[in-house]
């Protein structure tokens, strides 16, 4: 069971979770480079590649047995499904906790008054606007590129709740669009759901900490039959 945090987090977001699944199964989380522990990268910008290499030889170096369940929020969810789009040999199942849905920024152009178009294109197009360095356009376009339908299971947790970033911010259609998003990625595999976590925001390994549980055991159990 491997853990993939969101954009700026460590693996310690995990804890709740990966103290409950690692009574059941092995699991691992880490803290990608400048994250934590982590050395920063040596060179940026990277891109969602970059981190599955990265993620690859971190895992032949301790010589994780294959294949394992991905677990990734947020940006981490981008990463997960690259990974099993270019190790499917490495992949065995996907939880998908409120993951970060690919060109999610331009999608939100719909609903956003003018005077937030220019910070939210910005937030979009500059790599160095962003905690990791991450250019999020090339990223984008590797998971579209890299696309692979698979029959792996796949479970898509969403949350419920708008994120009250700021009160400018069109927070519930904001919300909807990214439901819409993230129902897309049912796409991903042939054995997909979805489940809307109705008590959280978009930390809902926080705030709901047993949906997560629930899901990955369920999968865990799946594969023991």
């Amino acid at each position: 069971m491997i853990f993939l945090a969101g954009m700026g987090d460590s693996g310690e977001t995990w804890q709740i979770v990966q103290d409950r699944i690692s009574q059941e199964a092995s699991t691992l989380s880490y803290d990608r480079a400048g994250i934590g522990r982590s050395p920063a990268a040596a060179v940026v910008p990277r891109t969602c590649r970059d981190l599955v290499e990265e993620l690859y030889d971190l895992l032949q170096e301790i010589e994780v047995e294959a294949p394992c369940i991905l677990v990734g929020h947020s940006f981490g969810g981008l990463v997960a499904r690259l990974f099993a789009s270019l190790y499917p040999q490495l992949v065995s199942g996907m939880v998908l906790v409120d993951a970060a849905p690919e060109y999610k920024e331009l999608a939100y152009e719909k609903v956003l008054p003018d005077n937030l178009i220019a910070a939210n294109r910005e937030y979009y197009e500059n790599p160095m606007r962003n905690s990791e360095k991450i250019d999020k356009i090339r990223s984008y376009q590797e998971i579209v590129d890299h696309f692979l339908q698979s029959d792996i299971p796949v479970s898509i947790i969403t949350r419920g709740l708008p994120d009250i970033w700021d009160e400018k911010w069109p927070n519930e259609e904001i919300l909807k669009i990214e439901q819409n998003l993230q129902t897309d990625f049912r796409r991903l595999s042939t054995s997909s759901k979805q489940r809307i976590a109705g008590r959280s925001g978009h930390y809902i390994h926080h705030d709901e900490p047993d949906i997560v549980v629930e899901e990955i055991l369920m999968m865990l159990r799946r594969m023991k039959t």
